[in-house]
């Protein structure tokens, strides 16, 4: 048989995917679909099997050594356990890498999706090699993974990241509370809600993206307000930090791409007095899961 193989589960709100990769992160089987439905200890059962099944299909009567889960949550990797999952009720003090581990006998690794998806940029993406950037994920929410000195930063409380939650004016500031704030504008939701406000009652983000790239003066002028904001959030990120890249990645930029970055990237160095690479991601919506993979063969090479 093989060197181990190793499971990548990447869970979200409404879908989950996951790989059996072996340990130089190739990726050997995957499959995606909607989440299962049930309580948590139900959905993860479902998710078991489909990592049974995977990995049997690609070497007869194999099994996985390690899994590594990514999911948008505040996840413990000490526990293996998620104190809470953005957008997924019930998802509460869930000890995943006890419900995963157990049955089968192996290291389970858990991490917040964006913190997973730096960790797989910094091991086969954009970012290999590099010691200090940050990854930004964009997509129904906003979130980002900081590595530091060739490690990645958790902070004190898991929080390190957070850019969501930055302020970007000072109404936003003075109302407090977590929903005033950068996601509150240029999130998925936020683009969600400006497509029905500036197109019609079922337009979709897409819709929206599609009518700026058509000329349509409201879409446009939505879409440079967009680019400002995220490019103010870059410039404080590297006048805090002084990385040597960030790297965007996330939903909305895999379907965008640079059409969208560009121009961020065009102001970010306008104000940034060092040098910054304003990058994309080349692992695309692949970053979490080959992260998960890398932070799953970490826990094996430690047990």
């Amino acid at each position: 048989m093989p060197s181990p193989f190793i499971a990548g589960v990447d869970i979200g709100a409404s879908n989950v995917r996951v790989v059996i990769a072996n340990q130089d992160g190739e990726v050997e089987a995957r499959r995606s679909g909607p989440l299962p439905p049930g309580p948590p200890e139900r959905v993860l059962n479902a998710i078991g099997r489909t990592i049974d099944d995977l990995v049997r299909g690609v070497w007869v009567g194999a099994s996985v050594a390690a899994i590594g889960v990514a999911l948008p949550g505040l996840a413990d990797p000490r526990t293996g356990s998620v104190s809470s999952v953005a957008n997924m009720p019930g998802w509460h003090d869930v000890a995943i890498a006890d419900l995963l581990g157990r049955p089968r006998r192996v290291p389970v690794a858990i991490e917040n999706d964006a913190n997973a998806a730096a960790i797989g940029e910094g091991w086969l993406g954009v970012a290999k090699a590099m010691r200090d950037f940050v990854f930004i994920a964009l997509g129904t929410g906003i979130g980002a993974g900081v590595v530091l000195d060739g490690r990645l930063h958790r902070g004190v409380h898991g929080l390190a990241g957070e850019v969501a939650y930055f302020r970007m004016t000072r109404e936003q500031l003075v109302a407090g509370g977590w929903q005033h704030c950068l996601e509150a504008e240029v999130s998925g939701r936020a683009s969600a809600a400006a497509a029905t406000r500036i197109i019609g009652k079922h337009a979709k983000p897409a819709d929206l993206f599609d009518a700026a790239r058509s000329g349509d003066a409201r879409a446009s002028d939505w879409l440079r307000s967009m680019q400002e904001q995220i490019a103010m959030a870059v410039v404080d990120i590297a006048a805090l930090l002084d990385p040597e890249a960030v790297v965007f990645g996330g939903g909305v930029v895999a379907a965008q791409g640079e059409w969208l970055l560009a121009p961020v990237r065009e102001l970010v160095l306008a104000c940034v007095p060092g040098q910054l690479a304003v990058l994309r991601s080349s692992l695309g919506t692949d970053a979490q899961l080959l992260g998960a993979v890398r932070l799953a063969r970490a826990r094996l090479e430690a047990s």
